[in-house]
């Protein structure tokens, strides 16, 4: 498959100079093309994949921005929410002072909510704000097609420095502030992969070195039906998952 810039453009919902400035991010050259007897330049398959990628896809929703459906493409992938515009603004691939505005649109329009919710904080429970979706909102049905349909720009995922706030708890004689990743990996492997909570295993698992995992399995304290799968884990994490 071939396609123009313009179309391009049309498949991704966004505009010919912003394809054009991924290109250039890229170094992707497009293809001198013959069509209806006039030279185009375009594009094949695995450079529109790559500037999907790039650039996401929102579908066209009137009264509604592509920044609009990236902000409720994010928050509808977020069962916690978000704590701030910022935390919002890395999820969406969009500006913080962007994500703002859209925010403030949204929470107006009802589709967005700020309600408190409890979490541990050095061993205290507080009340803290988070930005969540308002699927209560019938407007939030009449997009939810559309917000499903989303495709937000791939992101390098950066590596964890500290266990996220909601896992705290697992750690209750220890302050998590003071556990950074890279030299406690060892010890935080083994509270979260041996807890209860499928959330922190999983997290444990796609966030942590496969060493710690098989660390975590073979510590005294761990029971034999846990070793056999911790151990799997580890192998699978270092083969690629």
């Amino acid at each position: 498959m071939e396609m123009t810039l313009s179309e391009v453009a049309d498949a991704l919902g966004t505009s010919v100079p912003r394809v054009t400035r991924a290109m250039k991010r890229l170094d992707v050259v497009p293809t001198p093309s013959l069509r209806n007897g006039r030279r185009v330049q375009v594009l094949e398959s695995s450079k529109i994949v790559a500037l999907e990628d790039e650039l996401g896809f929102a579908p066209h929703v009137e009264g509604y921005t592509r920044e609009d459906m990236f902000v409720l493409a994010a928050i509808n992938l977020s069962p916690y929410g978000f704590r701030s515009v910022y935390a919002i603004s890395r999820a969406a691939s969009i500006s913080a002072t962007t994500a703002g505005k859209v925010v403030d649109k949204l929470t107006e329009n009802g589709l967005i909510l700020m309600t408190p919710q409890r979490e541990l904080l050095n061993r205290k429970v507080v009340v803290v704000l988070a930005l969540r979706a308002n699927r209560h909102n019938s407007q939030w049905w009449k997009l939810s097609e559309a917000i499903a349909a989303v495709r937000l720009p791939a992101q390098v995922p950066k590596p964890a420095k500290i266990v996220p706030r909601r896992f705290w708890h697992l750690f209750w004689n220890a302050d998590p502030l003071k556990l950074p990743i890279v030299d406690y990996a060892d010890f935080i492997a083994t509270r979260m992969l041996l807890s209860d909570e499928p959330q922190a295993i999983a997290w444990a698992a796609i966030n942590l070195p496969p060493s710690s995992i098989n660390r975590a399995a073979h510590m005294r304290s761990t029971r034999q039906e846990d070793r056999r799968w911790l151990h799997s884990l580890a192998l699978a994490m270092a083969s690629g998952g």
